[in-house]
């Protein structure tokens, strides 16, 4: 039943006359009271839109040190992908620190990084001699191929007794894999049948070049290199292509994605959202047009300079030959299987634990 002293206009508003008292401020017009109610009205909205559009702690990038090696195709996929926001899109503030080998193998077991592409089969070792280290992801395959000069008489592993082979470290992961490659192909332990020759990697291509050494192994970009002049080098011996053959898998133990264990228990979303950014920025290099852009500004630091290395890294790239952006539980079986062959070739004492040291967070 309508109030009698309080008219109204059918919904609720005031629809009786405005009494000034006197002395008092009221009037007469009750749209004035309308206007500031739906002001208020107003500024509440505002106010509540720009609350929403604040920052909030729980919105906060999370920071990750990435430590990587110079003279690497990895410079192009972590430098690149970070200035182009793939890092960003996964709630990952990366901190990229760009070091010669030695100080970038140095920097996981230091804790320096807490997760980055490590040098596989150097993980497993520190693992086995236990650092609570976990591969979360794919990575750098071992694309480096054993190269000899083209007028060599070396054709297959198997000539390399005796010979003169150059690595620029005998603790890398593609040298390890390499070694276990050869010798299970063909029965030749370069360490024991070959006189090893380690030097810095433009050193070891050099000393190729004058013929001072008769192959080397060497790494990402000087490979490269070696297979953008087939006038002058030619590979005889590609370990992914043998293991790809054997398992439909490329090896990844060249740079896998590693990071200590209570790094990932201590936030698994991060870790998977590092992950995820981490195999996107392989993807992303494939592009030939992030290749072009990201190389124009970092060619020199990742050492792909000449025409010819970026048209072969753009062809292999392309050709799904040099990442591998996958990290299921088929690729961890395909590389622990390597990892056996490597105990049984005596390069590894023991295999760590799959379960305890291989995890799959996709």
């Amino acid at each position: 039943m309508p109030d009698p002293h309080f008219p109204s206009d059918g919904e609720g508003r005031y629809d009786g006359p405005f009494i000034a008292e006197v002395g008092g401020d009221l009037t007469s017009d009750r749209n004035k009271v309308e206007d500031v109610m739906k002001r208020n009205l107003l500024w509440a909205a505002v106010l509540a839109v720009a609350a929403a559009g604040l920052p909030r702690a729980s919105d906060a990038a999370d920071a990750v040190k990435v430590v990587i090696p110079d003279n690497s195709v990895l410079v192009l996929n972590w430098m690149g992908a970070k200035e182009a926001g793939v890092f960003a899109k996964h709630n990952i503030d990366a901190d990229i620190d760009v070091r010669p080998f030695a100080g970038y193998l140095a920097s996981l077991p230091a804790k320096q990084t807490p997760a980055t592409s490590y040098s596989g089969l150097d993980a497993i070792g520190k693992m086995n001699d236990g650092l609570d280290l976990q591969m979360i992801g794919g990575g750098l395959t071992v694309f480096q191929e054993v190269f000899v000069r083209k007028d060599s008489p070396i054709q297959t592993v198997a000539d390399l007794k005796g010979k003169k082979f150059g690595v620029w470290a005998t603790g890398s992961g593609a040298f390890k894999t390499a070694r276990v490659a050869m010798i299970d192909a063909a029965g030749v332990d370069v360490m024991k049948d070959a006189t090893i020759v380690q030097l810095a990697p433009p050193a070891l291509f050099k000393l190729l070049e004058r013929g001072d050494i008769d192959a080397m192994l060497n790494i990402s970009t000087f490979s490269i290199n070696a297979t953008a002049q087939p006038d002058k080098y030619r590979a005889i011996f590609s370990p992914n292509d043998y293991w790809k053959k054997k398992t439909g898998y490329p090896l990844v133990f060249s740079s896998p994605l590693v990071a200590w264990a209570d790094w990932v228990k201590e936030n698994p979303t991060r870790a998977k959202n590092f992950t995820a950014a981490a195999e996107e920025s392989f993807q992303w290099l494939e592009n030939p047009a992030n290749f072009d852009t990201v190389v124009e500004k970092y060619g020199k630091l990742a050492g792909v300079t000449t025409p010819e290395a970026k048209t072969v890294y753009k062809k292999w790239l392309g050709e799904h030959k040099v990442f591998l952006s996958k990290w299921d539980q088929k690729v961890i079986d395909s590389q622990w299987k390597f990892l056996e062959l490597a105990k049984t070739h005596g390069v590894l004492d023991k295999v760590p634990s799959k379960k305890e040291h291989a995890i799959s967070l996709e």
